[in-house]
């Protein structure tokens, strides 16, 4: 069955709050990372953790993607979030095996320390570095539950490496990559949001391609992108 993933800034209340009446997704990503100014920062985490607080946790279809190693933002995240409870995360643009280590550490601490279950992790494969060293990265760490692309960075970072920047290609290695290792992988999503013909060709191709499933943008796609996977599998 595929997983369709529904990304929700959570810079946006209101969107939060209707997020969360949607149905017909199988996870609902609160989303802290790309869609929140630095300036939001701050309130886009007090939100988070005001929804922690009041499902003791989090529902088990909601997850939240932090912020970035590297940055400010991503140990802010991980103290205000993790010692509630929170019981799966998106991890962006990791990119080698140390980076991931020192986050995973981190979170073992704070589990530790607050007495709470650790969090499942979904690593963003957003980088060429990434995704060449993905078996490495992943080797030994069971923490991680699966893999999702994140393509419009992949793009940004392949042409600034000089990389082919063939996003299909990509998608094609990541799915094999993740087939060896054992994880489902999930496709990125698909920005065009009034063409429904594009959102299904696109999902269609991704899961022809092995893809577990799927993030989306808007409610809107949910349907489409979910008739596109069953269709594929029914090839």
């Amino acid at each position: 069955m595929s997983v369709i993933s529904l990304y929700v800034s959570a810079g946006r209340p209101g969107y939060v709050e209707h997020a969360l009446t949607v149905s017909g997704v199988d996870a609902i990503v609160l989303d802290l990372e790309d869609s929140v100014r630095d300036a939001d920062k701050d309130a886009a985490r007090d939100l988070a953790a005001e929804l922690l607080r009041f499902y003791d946790g989090l529902p088990p279809r909601l997850l939240v993607r932090i912020n970035a190693p590297g940055g400010e933002h991503l140990d802010a995240d991980l103290a205000a979030l993790v010692p509630l409870g929170l019981n799966r995360l998106r991890l962006p643009q990791v990119r080698t095996r140390e980076e991931l280590d020192r986050v995973l550490a981190r979170i073992a601490a704070l589990t530790e320390e607050s007495g709470v279950a650790p969090p499942q992790v979904e690593l963003m494969i957003e980088t060429v570095a990434a995704l060449r060293d993905l078996e490495e990265i992943v080797a030994g760490r069971p923490e991680i539950t699966a893999l999702t692309f994140g393509g419009e960075d992949y793009l940004r970072d392949s042409r600034a490496v000089g990389a082919p920047d063939d996003l299909w290609e990509a998608k094609r290695v990541l799915v094999e990559k993740a087939t060896a290792v054992g994880l489902p992988a999930y496709d990125t999503v698909y920005s065009n949001l009034h063409d429904r013909d594009a959102v299904w060709q696109d999902a269609h191709r991704a899961a022809g391609l092995g893809f577990a499933g799927k993030s989306v943008i808007h409610p809107a796609q949910s349907p489409v992108t979910r008739d596109a996977f069953a269709a594929a599998a029914s090839q």
